[in-house]
């Protein structure tokens, strides 16, 4: 099965079509977890990549979403940048929202099969940290515990707007939010949602990928020996500077056979993210009921 992670920078319209249709192009997926969803756009993105369904979290809470002041509705805020899914197939259910988080707009999960198998998968959109200080690693922190308690197989695609450094081991990752800094006050950070120790047992799927296959993971290493791993996402102009803020994390239900982070063509087709694409298969029965790592 293919999963599918995408900022989709609140396109709609022709704009949100011509997304739609180099994921198609790319093979399109079975799940895409979607940041940055304009509601008005769904359709003609699930239409151009061949999708069956898509839920928009302003779709599933728009009583909590209002009440929170993050509608987005003429009145509120602005247009707050919002999370939604889509597949082929069965549709979502069981939807979770989180209405304590600082933004409750930009994380939502659900249950959807994959191969035949019940799944928890989440989309996140972390906050930036220049904007939101502080909401951004609470947010981060809330879903990491989240995440930690639930059972069974899990999928998380997101756009962490993190690591700021991604070199090629992992014990190197730094978040710009990172536990023990001192802009913290003594709270967590976010990398205990996407540093090298999270608290919630998935793993990165690129970096998984990698221990696999070692030859990949030493061209990467001599060429960018202080990462990023991928890149996902440019800052600065003309002196760019890359990062790999976008990823999927999976459970240890997963095998992991492919990893895509399709930049250039993303940039070229209107966002301002790579589309990140995971090749997964379910691993036998007999792996499904690993556990993983405690609640810290």
């Amino acid at each position: 099965m293919r999963v599918a992670s995408w900022n989709l920078k609140g396109r709609s319209g022709r704009a949100a079509a011509c997304l739609g249709s180099l994921l198609r192009d790319r093979g399109g997926a079975d799940l895409v977890l979607l940041q940055e969803a304009s509601p008005r756009g769904m359709e003609k993105f699930i239409e151009a990549a061949g999708l069956d369904w898509s839920l928009h979290i302003r779709d599933v809470a728009p009583e909590m979403l209002s009440e929170r002041g993050r509608s987005g509705k003429k009145g509120g805020r602005g247009r707050p940048r919002s999370v939604a899914l889509a597949g082929r197939g069965g549709p979502a259910r069981n939807t979770e929202v989180f209405p304590n988080a600082p933004l409750p707009e930009k994380v939502m999960a659900a249950t959807v099969q994959l191969d035949g198998v019940d799944t928890t998968v989440a989309t996140y959109h972390a906050p930036t940290g220049g904007r939101h200080k502080l909401k951004k690693p609470a947010q981060a922190v809330q879903l990491a515990r989240w995440l930690a308690l639930v059972e069974g197989p899990v999928v998380l695609g997101g756009d962490f707007n993190t690591p700021k450094v991604d070199p090629p081991d992992r014990g190197g990752i730094r978040t710009h939010w990172h536990s023990g800094d001192d802009k913290l006050n003594g709270l967590p950070g976010d990398d205990l949602l996407v540093g090298p120790e999270p608290v919630h047992g998935l793993e990165d799927v690129l970096r998984r990928y990698l221990v696999d296959h070692p030859d990949d993971l030493d061209l990467i290493r001599a060429d960018r020996p202080d990462g990023p791993l991928m890149t996902s996402y440019c800052t600065g102009g003309a002196g760019k500077r890359r990062y790999r803020y976008d990823a999927i994390w999976v459970s240890s239900h997963f095998t992991v056979e492919s990893v895509e982070y399709v930049y250039d063509e993303a940039i070229d087709a209107g966002t301002d993210h790579a589309l990140v694409l995971a090749g997964l298969a379910v691993r036998s029965s007999r792996f499904m009921n690993l556990t993983r790592g405690p609640v810290r």
